[in-house]
């Protein structure tokens, strides 16, 4: 492979990784009224079984406390989650999902399993998939980033 390969790859990489989530955060907004980065949020409750500290929700989603503070805020006027202090340490703030929060993270699931498979498993044979999932996760690993949060996806304990 020529340094022009890698190049290649990775501005192609780029440009996939900056259109497909911006497109399917507005298909997301469109029919739920929340972003990709806020059902992502909504998810980490959910697949926490509903309750996590807030500096451990930053942590799952890779942003800071301001920016999980600005989310919070937005998703609990919405409905969808609240903030509770936590029983055993009243120091430490829960987000926690609502009953409207956990319905809608139902749908987004629904939302974006057609919409990934429209706009990304459609585009490809089964064989480059594959071979796509089987890479990144590769590049994931290599960097220590395949976790929990993604492991969880290939059925692997977290």
């Amino acid at each position: 492979m020529t340094k022009h390969d890698y190049m290649l790859t990775w501005v192609s990489l780029v440009h996939a990784g900056t259109y497909l989530p911006a497109a399917l955060s507005q298909h997301l907004q469109d029919e739920l009224g929340i972003s990709l980065a806020e059902q992502d949020l909504i998810k980490q409750l959910a697949v926490a079984g509903g309750t996590l500290k807030l500096v451990e929700l930053s942590r799952r989603i890779y942003l800071s406390k301001a920016g999980v503070t600005k989310m919070m805020d937005r998703l609990e006027n919405a409905g969808l989650v609240e903030r509770a202090r936590s029983k055993s340490d009243r120091r430490v703030i829960n987000a926690q999902l609502t009953a409207a929060g956990k319905k809608t993270f139902q749908r987004s699931l629904k939302l974006l399993g057609t919409w990934v498979k429209a706009n990304l498993a459609d585009h490809l044979s089964e064989k480059q998939l594959h071979a796509l999932r089987d890479a990144l996760e590769s590049v994931l690993q290599g960097h220590d980033r395949w976790d929990g949060q993604m492991a969880h996806l290939k059925g692997e304990s977290t």
